[in-house]
């Protein structure tokens, strides 16, 4: 990857891959950091550091109260980035009583800040690590232990990143899968009870002005009969790739099962969607898929009503449809106002 790639994944864009475990790894990692910060505490109270093993002491309760808070499903009254702020500053200045050995605590630092921050705040807290211990080695250690210090730091957060941009692809990878129909590359049903579901909630608050489109391809069984169903497949995944091309961005275009699909047009009244059905019915007509065939789509359209259950929103819409096939196929029909 190259460097300008990262920076622009990770400094640049502030990307959470581990929001959906945030609190999972942070709570066990507190209780973890609590325990060893504990007995670094009742170290440097034996030690008659009284001030440090106060604060030491502080960083402990606080990190248990966060621990405990997440455990509670309740929102941290306190922020990480406090936490680790003086923990970083202890660490830059323990140097010059311990050394080499009081830098080491850098490497598990780093890599907790990752797993307990949002990324672009974990990067910059990595880099002021960096920085302030490279310097700190530098100025009471040794400079050739310093530039040491700073390239395996570097390399360390740079990894960190890595593995991380990583897991978001997966992420996102695993995320599409369970949201795309493998065939077509349209969603699937589960996407769409979901994003259905979510204009019927928004049609609740505010006046709805969404539009379904519900349509399937006309005599499919034929084709699958003549032609085989790898040619069958191909045809569902051309009319796909004809409606992308009439569709905007903010539309959403499933699978609902079988030769049978459903568009979600956003910001769009009845006129228009029956304008964007007539587009799409003409475009998908005259695309060649195979020879000496015409592929014809019939369709349903159906304006979102205030107050409209998900269901029957659909169940309208696909009567329409129904309507469009019995009349002769290759044709529209308009939810009706007093359907």
């Amino acid at each position: 990857m190259a460097l300008a790639d990262w920076l622009n994944t990770t400094l640049l864009n502030d990307q959470d891959d581990l929001a959906f475990l945030r609190r999972r790894i942070a709570r066990p990692v507190s209780v973890i950091a609590a325990g060893m910060l504990a007995v670094l505490a009742v170290y440097d109270l034996w030690q008659e550091r009284w001030l440090l093993g106060a604060i030491v002491l502080l960083l402990v309760a606080i990190l248990l109260a966060l621990a405990r808070a997440m455990r509670l499903g309740a929102t941290p009254r306190v922020p990480y980035a406090l936490v680790l702020v003086p923990v970083a500053a202890g660490l830059v200045f323990s140097v010059e009583q311990q050394g080499v050995f009081a830098a080491l605590w850098s490497y598990p630092l780093i890599l907790i800040c990752h797993f307990v921050l949002r990324r672009r705040a974990a990067l910059v807290f990595s880099l002021g690590i960096l920085v302030a211990v490279t310097l700190s080695v530098g100025l009471w250690v040794s400079t050739a232990l310093a530039v040491r210090m700073f390239a395996t730091l570097a390399i360390t957060t740079v990894m960190i990143n890595v593995v991380l941009n990583v897991l978001g692809e997966l992420q996102a990878s695993l995320l599409l899968q369970t949201l795309v129909d493998p065939l077509t590359g349209a969603y699937n049903r589960r996407h769409m009870d979901q994003m259905v579901g979510l204009a019927v909630e928004q049609g609740r608050r505010t006046k709805p002005n969404n539009t379904l489109l519900i349509f399937d391809i006309d005599n499919f069984k034929r084709v699958n009969d003549r032609y085989g169903h790898d040619a069958g497949d191909e045809v569902l995944r051309r009319v796909v790739q004809v409606a992308r091309a009439r569709l905007r961005k903010i539309d959403a275009l499933f699978r609902t099962g079988g030769e049978e699909f459903m568009v979600l047009l956003r910001d769009t009244d009845g006129s228009g969607a029956a304008a964007v059905a007539e587009d799409l019915r003409r475009r998908i007509e005259q695309e060649a898929m195979l020879p000496g065939e015409v592929i014809t789509i019939s369709l349903g359209v159906g304006p979102q009503v205030a107050g409209q259950s998900t269901l029957e929103w659909i169940k309208l819409t696909d009567q329409a449809l129904y309507r469009a096939k019995n009349s002769g196929r290759n044709r529209f029909e308009l939810v009706a106002p007093a359907d």
